[in-house]
């Protein structure tokens, strides 16, 4: 009676104790798979620690910081500007025809630098206001371009043949004119030749033909 009443507390004793150990593993093992990273919140990353990138002046190049030469100085190319040059009319000796007349348009360059004429320059007359009068010039097939460098106080020279308003009549609309307006090669700024004529107002009739510059 007495064996079997400690057979029975023996066998109680070692089932505590396998339930306690077994406990006391479980709770290690769950610390053991805990790191310090997990004590954040749920889903959130650690903190990056690369610094964002220094942005950098003057990165993109604005329209204005290219901006175009004065007008009083040659352009970016060395092709002169309106500003730097004085335009004349000069009629040549002998330069009559039938019905018009040879006549050489001259620019001086009066700036402090050299630049250069290459090609046509655009003309037209105008009135004294400045409005164009008629159709522009035609470009002379037969000239030939060459590069003319206009040192300070030169001249280049384009001929240019205009033809008598007056042989189209009242029906052109003959209109007074006050110069002759004149854009450089290549260039969108113009100067005035002062010349008084009279133009035809009919923009189909071309009185004027012109050249290339040449040097003198």
């Amino acid at each position: 009676m007495m064996n079997r009443f400690r057979l029975r507390r023996a066998a109680a004793a070692l089932f505590v104790g396998s339930a306690l150990l077994l406990t006391a593993c479980g709770q290690s093992g769950q610390g053991a798979g805990t790191s310090p990273a997990s004590a954040g919140p749920a889903g959130s990353a650690p903190p990056s620690s690369s610094a964002p990138a220094p942005e950098t002046e003057g990165a993109s190049v604005s329209e204005s910081a290219a901006a175009s030469p004065e007008a009083s100085g040659s352009a970016a190319d060395g092709s002169c500007s309106a500003g730097q040059l004085s335009a004349v009319v000069e009629t040549e000796p002998g330069g009559g025809a039938a019905g018009s007349v040879y006549r050489t348009l001259v620019l001086t360059n009066t700036g402090d630098t050299s630049c250069t004429l290459a090609g046509y320059p655009g003309v037209s007359y105008v009135d004294a206001k400045g409005k164009q009068v008629g159709a522009a010039a035609d470009r002379d097939p037969d000239a030939t371009t060459v590069a003319v460098t206009v040192a300070p106080g030169g001249t280049a020279a384009a001929q240019l043949r205009q033809t008598n308003a007056q042989n189209y009549g009242e029906e052109c609309g003959l209109t007074e004119v006050a110069g002759v307006k004149v854009y450089p090669p290549n260039r969108k700024d113009s100067l005035v030749a002062e010349q008084e004529t009279v133009g035809c107002s009919d923009d189909s009739v071309v009185l004027m033909t012109v050249g290339t510059f040449q040097a003198p």
